[in-house]
């Protein structure tokens, strides 16, 4: 673990805000056996919690993972999988999972005499064309079990609050089940950046790591900022060459690209709050609004008014059909 977690919380709560996290419960089903739900490819992530007798979690190509009481499971990348009472078991039911919260979450009661297993399903929306790093950081499914005691007391007691939640009639359940949801994707990723070995390359180990952490959290500190290699290095007590290449390998692309693409993406999360263009560019330190423009189409394949006409309806959008939507060229 890094000896700076405050550090690469920072860079993760404003990766995070960024990227709009959005947590919903889609339903509460209380199976017993036999028991099968098919879950197709969705375009959020998908999250899962199992209790009472558990389960078997069947993702093709790989071997039958039992799954216990308290254990989580997410599929950041939305992929196809299902979950069985035996790995044997079948047809089962298809679902598709996709971010829908104007609609309240099911709840699906007990039917029949087998063993009985309660499991929590729902979806975390991510703006996934922004800040790829962090997505790509994360695996195909995370597990973690809860009996062994991997689950964080902290982690244990917000899935504790939501099985409670979930069977509460109460004024504000839905509002209060979005909330804790998205918390509980947070603390996965703590679990997660806790866990990265020393031999790990991603985003997520860059955080962690003292020097680059530092690096990652100076350039989110001070996005307007035109940082070279040199202050950045000056910065973290490493010289030029080994903190570019350290960079380089942890994040996957240099530090001054990185602080670029930062820059513009700060720059659609103002356009997102309805700074003007102008606004923006004078804010990010660009002299000419023309260089602004050409540095946002660049990164997001639309240029940053029709970007911000898209974002006033709630629903912004990049590239081509984005500028279509909006009435650019």
């Amino acid at each position: 673990m890094s000896d700076r977690p405050d550090i690469a919380i920072d860079v993760l709560t404003d990766v995070l805000s960024a990227m709009e996290l959005r947590g919903w419960l889609h339903s509460r089903t209380e199976a017993t056996t036999p028991w099968r739900f098919d879950f197709q490819a969705s375009p959020d992530s998908i999250f899962h919690v199992l209790g009472g007798a558990g389960g078997y979690l069947l993702v093709d190509g790989h071997a039958a993972v039992q799954v216990g009481a308290g254990d989580l499971i997410v599929f950041p990348h939305g992929d196809p999988h299902a979950l069985a009472d035996d790995p044997g078991s079948g047809p089962g039911r298809t679902v598709r999972l996709e971010y829908e919260p104007s609609r309240p979450h099911h709840v699906f009661p007990f039917a029949g005499d087998g063993t009985a297993t309660v499991m929590l399903c729902g979806v975390l929306r991510l703006a996934r064309g922004r800040h790829r790093q962090l997505l790509g950081s994360l695996p195909a499914v995370m597990h973690i079990r809860g009996a062994d005691g991997r689950l964080s007391p902290e982690t244990a007691d917000i899935v504790a609050l939501i099985a409670r939640e979930s069977r509460s009639q109460r004024p504000g359940t839905e509002a209060v089940l979005r909330r804790l949801t998205e918390i509980l994707f947070i603390h996965m990723i703590r679990a997660w950046l806790e866990q990265q070995s020393a031999n790990s390359r991603n985003w997520l180990r860059g955080l962690n790591d003292p020097a680059i952490g530092r690096a990652l959290s100076l350039i989110h500190q001070a996005p307007e900022r035109r940082w070279t290699v040199a202050e950045l290095a000056a910065a973290v007590a490493l010289s030029r060459s080994q903190f570019a290449a350290r960079f380089t390998e942890l994040v996957a692309e240099s530090p001054i690209n990185y602080a670029a693409q930062w820059r513009m993406e700060h720059a659609a999360r103002l356009l997102r709050t309805g700074a003007t263009v102008p606004a923006v560019a004078a804010r990010l330190g660009y002299t000419s609004e023309v260089a602004f423009r050409k540095a946002f189409a660049r990164q997001f394949g639309i240029p940053p008014g029709a970007y911000r006409r898209t974002a006033a309806d709630g629903h912004p959008r990049t590239g081509k059909n984005a500028a279509t939507a909006a009435g650019a060229p």
